[in-house]
């Protein structure tokens, strides 16, 4: 696949996210929210794909990468990302730094304080255990980010391929296991092509595509299960700040879990 991203994404090419315009110190409700969600992750993506991949890790200095991205602006009480430090990467640190860029867009483009400093302070990601602190969640084995953005209230969680939109994000299953022996990726959707799926992540070297962010195109066939998860009300990560830790998302570090409990803890809509 060409490393271009497709016209899907270029036409909602936004402003850089660094450059924030300020913000009204109060709570979005829905009725001020009018730009939409969707355009805001596009946003994001487009903004570190200018750089190119950039590589791809697990290794702890993919972490510290991460985590070094993100440094706090004290005028505007809210984070700041750099997209040339968050290198290499992997696939739950892509989307995490899609969802905290999008927020920031977002929340700029309704000239509206929707989340709060405390809050943006626990967003920021930082080098803890899964199930601890919201990108501990994110990072999680199984259904690590659709139980976060459920917890929060932010938005809902489906199965149904039909039900599926660009720029939701999407935990795909290679095996069937959940927990501690699955092998999974997160990614966000681009475009449903019908027998394969186009998506945006980081992803390892192959068939000469470059590691790190981009496209890539995986067949359904492939995929053991998937979990959507869609982001219907951004203004509720203002709750991030009082995200309790999640002992049962550290335990999936090392043990399996089932599909049922899966469903039952983060709302699935099957």
């Amino acid at each position: 696949m060409p490393f271009l991203l497709p016209a899907l994404f270029v036409v909602f090419c936004c402003a850089p996210i660094t450059h924030a315009q300020h913000l009204v110190s109060r709570t979005v409700t829905s009725a001020r929210a009018t730009h939409p969600w969707w355009k805001s992750v596009q946003s994001a993506i487009m903004s570190m794909q200018r750089l190119g991949p950039g590589g791809y890790s697990t290794d702890d200095g993919a972490k510290q990468a991460l985590v070094d991205s993100f440094t706090w602006n004290a005028q505007l009480k809210r984070p700041a990302f750099n997209p040339r430090v968050a290198r290499p990467s992997f696939c739950s640190s892509a989307v995490w730094v899609a969802t905290l860029s999008a927020l920031v867009h977002w929340e700029t483009q309704n000239r509206y304080r929707a989340i709060s400093p405390a809050a943006w302070q626990a967003l920021m990601p930082r080098l803890n255990k899964d199930g601890e602190g919201p990108w501990g969640y994110a990072n999680a084995n199984g259904p690590g980010f659709a139980l976060l953005v459920h917890r929060l209230g932010a938005g809902v969680n489906f199965t149904d391929w039909k039900q599926a939109r660009p720029s939701d994000v999407l935990k795909i299953w290679w095996n069937e296991h959940i927990g501690g022996r699955e092998r999974g990726h997160l990614v966000i959707l681009v475009k449903d092509e019908g027998e394969t799926a186009c998506v945006w992540s980081s992803h390892l070297a192959r068939d000469g595509q470059p590691a790190g962010y981009g496209l890539r195109r995986i067949p359904k066939s492939a995929m053991k299960r998937v979990l959507f998860t869609r982001i219907t009300r951004p203004a509720a990560f203002n709750r991030a700040h009082k995200l309790p830790d999640e002992p049962w998302l550290t335990e999936l570090m090392q043990e399996d879990t089932t599909w049922a409990e899966c469903v039952r803890r983060c709302g699935i809509q099957n």
